[in-house]
C-alpha cells in the first residue's frame, strides 16, 4: 500500500479539491468580463449562459487538470503519463463536466500540440509564456507526505506546459501556503510561511533564482498586503496577477462564500481566480462552509466523488 498524497490530510485536500471546482464553476460564465461589467451586474451565486454558455455548475479546463494532476498522483504516474492525461482531456473530454472541452490556454494549447508530438520538453519558457496555466492544477501537489517531493514532482510537471521560471515560483508560494493552512496556521502565518519558503528556495537556487523576476512577489512579501485597495488589484490570466488576485480574495474573506464571490466579482480570468482563491477558501473553512446550493449543482457531482474518494485512497499494488 503507498500514496504519496498524505492521508491524515486527506479531509483537507478533499475540501480544497471542492473549494476549487465550485469557486471555478462560479467563476464560468462571467470569464472576461471587465470590472466594471461585474460591478454592474455581480456575480451573487451560482449561474447558467455567460461567456462560454454553459449549464449552471460547469467547471473548466482549470478543474479537468487538477483532476489530471489527482488521478495521476495516485496511480504513481510520470510526468508523460500526465502528459498523455491532458491529451486525453483534449481529445475526449477525459475529466471535463459534458465530454468535451469548451475552453482551453493558447499557451497549453500550444505545447500539448507539442508534447504529442514527442518533443518532452514541451512546455513553453519566454516570458510572454507567463500566464496560470499550470498555477490553476497545482493544489494536489501541496499535500504530498513529503512537501519537497511534491513541489519537486510538481516542477517536472509544469514543465509539460510552463517552464517559465515565475509560474514555476508562484506555484511554490500557492502551494506552501495551502499546505500551511492545512496544517492549522492561521491566514497571515500562512502567507508569511508561503514567502519564506519561497526566498529559501531561491537561496537554494543561488544563480539560478531570476533576481529581476524576484522583486515581483514584493508586494506578497509585504505583511500589509492584505489591506491593499481594490483597485491596484488585477485580475488578468497573467500568473501573478491571478496569484495576488486569489491570496487577496482569500485574505479578505470571512467565509468561502464571500472568498469566491470576492474573487469572481474581480472579472476578468474569473474562473481561474474563483477556483485558486476557492482551493484556499475549502481547506481554511471546511467543506461544509461552502453553500450546498452551490454543490448541489456541480456537474457530475456524483461521479466527482466516487473519483475523488479512489484518489484519496491509499495504492494498493
Amino acid at each position: 500500500m503507498r500514496t504519496s498524497i498524505s492521508l491524515s490530510f486527506s479531509e483537507k485536500l478533499k475540501a480544497g479539491i471542492w473549494g476549487f471546482i465550485t469557486g471555478d464553476a462560479l467563476g464560468v460564465p462571467y470569464e472576461f468580463n471587465s470590472r466594471s461589467e461585474m460591478c454592474d451586474s455581480p456575480a451573487m451565486g451560482m449561474t447558467c449562459g455567460g461567456t462560454h454558455d454553459q449549464p449552471a455548475g460547469t467547471w473548466s479546463d482549470d478543474s479537468s487538470m487538477m483532476l489530471c494532476v489527482l488521478e495521476n498522483i495516485h496511480v504513481g504516474g510520470s510526468t508523460r503519463d500526465l502528459g498523455h492525461l491532458f491529451l486525453r482531456w483534449v481529445d475526449e473530454g477525459y475529466h471535463s463536466p459534458h465530454g468535451e472541452v469548451f475552453d482551453i490556454g493558447v499557451t497549453t494549447q500550444i505545447a500539448l500540440e507539442r508534447f504529442r508530438k514527442g518533443k518532452l520538453d514541451s512546455g513553453l519558457d519566454d516570458e510572454r509564456s507567463a500566464g496560470n496555466g499550470s498555477l490553476m492544477r497545482s493544489l494536489p501537489y501541496a499535500f504530498y507526505e513529503n512537501f519537497a517531493e511534491g513541489v519537486s514532482t510538481m516542477l517536472r510537471d509544469n514543465a509539460i506546459t510552463h517552464r517559465v521560471w515565475l509560474c514555476q515560483q508562484c506555484c511554490i508560494f500557492y502551494i506552501r501556503m495551502a499546505r500551511a493552512l492545512a496544517e492549522g496556521d492561521s491566514k497571515p502565518l500562512a502567507l508569511k510561511k508561503a514567502g519564506i519558503y519561497l526566498r529559501q528556495e531561491w537561496a537554494i537556487q543561488g544563480q539560478q533564482a531570476d533576481i529581476s523576476q524576484a522583486s515581483l512577489f514584493d508586494r506578497l512579501f509585504d505583511d500589509s498586503f492584505p489591506e491593499l485597495p481594490l483597485r491596484q488589484i488585477r485580475s488578468g490570466g497573467y500568473v501573478m496577477e491571478s496569484l495576488e488576485a486569489a491570496v487577496w480574495s482569500f485574505m479578505n474573506g470571512t467565509d468561502y462564500r464571500s472568498t469566491v464571490l470576492s474573487a469572481v466579482n474581480l472579472g476578468d480570468d474569473t474562473d481561474t481566480i474563483g477556483g485558486l482563491a476557492g482551493g484556499l477558501a475549502g481547506i481554511h473553512y471546511g467543506i461544509n462552509d461552502i453553500p450546498s446550493d452551490w454543490l448541489g449543482v456541480i456537474v457530475g457531482r456524483q461521479e466527482l466523488e466516487q473519483k475523488i474518494a479512489v484518489w484519496l485512497a491509499p495504492h494498493e499494488h
